[in-house]
């Protein structure tokens, strides 16, 4: 098939990636951009963790996380990016007096007949499985299977692949009409078997008509260089508001995050969010004092009513959205049912969860 994708996040990528593997012609279309700078994609920490995240997580994203996580590194091997997955796992944290946090966030977990792998951390073997730090943060559970990826590496290697592969990835492209089979373009009408819209928030007006209503949820987050701090893998910490994650990145630089506000306000960040992330990292471990501020990150995630992502078919094109905070983690698996769907083929999940992605 000649198919189109709109879009250029990690999804739409994904999608292309994969249709192409699967012998179909395939052209992008980016309204930003080829870097798509202003994707929820770029502005990601890219985190690979669906047992962290579960908690909050209804049961088919758990689900599409797990089948993702297997999926990454034969993707990232296709567009020979193998190096982009730091394989560092998860060290949640507490202080001793919320110590009673981790224990029912692992409760939460067995209640819904989740049983990740899990390593309580102590005091002989936390600099392996978190870092040489002084921290009251003593108590923790390590999950050793979750990764992160670097999301903005991915989009690089991506486009090198469209080049390689002589994908049209049409960026800076503004649509002025999509329907069935046809976009238009300022500059031209192109014609296709099958389009994919992944565009997130740029559809909300679409999700308007129906029974799953999208909006866009906030989120900040910093980058920092701090050659005073030294961790080995992804840190997620319990405190009295959201958990805070700091994401080792590599050469000294560490990406602190992320707040969560109901609003789709998309100005700096705030100084109540810098603070609230900047004095949990310096709370945690006192090198980030020393750091200095490379970056400030402020997008909207695409969230709709159920907190699931949902597929949509309107006026003969495909909607994937709704992806929330999970884009990175779930976006394979979401790629990999569609592709089958599309060609009749069996998909990674039953057919009532199956169904229950889609709004009728």
């Amino acid at each position: 098939m000649n198919i189109a994708i709109m879009g250029a996040g990690v999804l739409g990528r994904l999608l292309a990636i994969e249709l192409h593997e699967r012998k179909h012609k395939v052209t992008i279309f980016e309204k930003n951009d080829e870097y798509s700078s202003l994707s929820c994609s770029a502005t990601a920490a890219g985190m690979l963790a669906p047992w962290s995240e579960a908690q909050e997580s209804s049961e088919i994203v758990f689900e599409l996380g797990v089948s993702s996580l297997k999926l990454w590194p034969h993707i990232l091997k296709k567009i020979n990016a193998e190096n982009i997955i730091d394989r560092w796992g998860t060290a949640h944290l507490a202080t001793l007096g919320e110590k009673h946090k981790l224990i029912h966030f692992l409760e939460c977990l067995k209640s819904k007949g989740i049983h990740p792998e899990v390593i309580e951390i102590n005091q002989k073997n936390n600099k392996r499985f978190v870092g040489n730090f002084y921290s009251p943060y003593s108590f923790g559970y390590y999950f050793p299977d979750e990764a992160s990826l670097k999301p903005r590496y991915f989009i690089e290697k991506s486009n090198q692949f469209f080049k390689e592969k002589s994908i049209n990835f049409y960026f800076n492209q503004k649509i002025i009409e999509s329907e069935q089979n046809k976009i238009k373009t300022e500059e031209n009408t192109f014609y296709f078997d099958l389009i994919c819209n992944t565009t997130g928030m740029a559809a909300k007006s679409i999700f308007a008509e129906t029974t799953q209503l999208l909006r866009g949820v906030r989120g900040s987050l910093i980058l920092m260089y701090a050659p005073l701090v030294h961790l080995n893998s992804v840190i997620r910490i319990r405190h009295s508001r959201n958990p805070i994650y700091i994401v080792p990145r590599g050469h000294h630089q560490y990406i602190i995050g992320a707040t969560t506000h109901e609003t789709e306000c998309l100005k700096p960040i705030t100084a109540e969010a810098f603070l609230e992330l900047l004095n949990v990292a310096v709370h945690f471990d006192k090198g980030f004092l020393e750091a200095h501020i490379m970056e400030q990150r402020i997008n909207l995630r695409p969230t709709l009513t159920s907190g699931s992502p949902q597929f949509l078919k309107k006026d003969e094109i495909y909607y994937i959205n709704g992806l929330y905070r999970n884009g990175i983690t779930i976006s394979p698996a979401l790629v990999n049912i569609f592709c089958n769907y599309i060609e009749n083929k069996n998909t990674l999940i039953n057919n009532k969860k199956f169904e229950d992605l889609w709004i009728n």
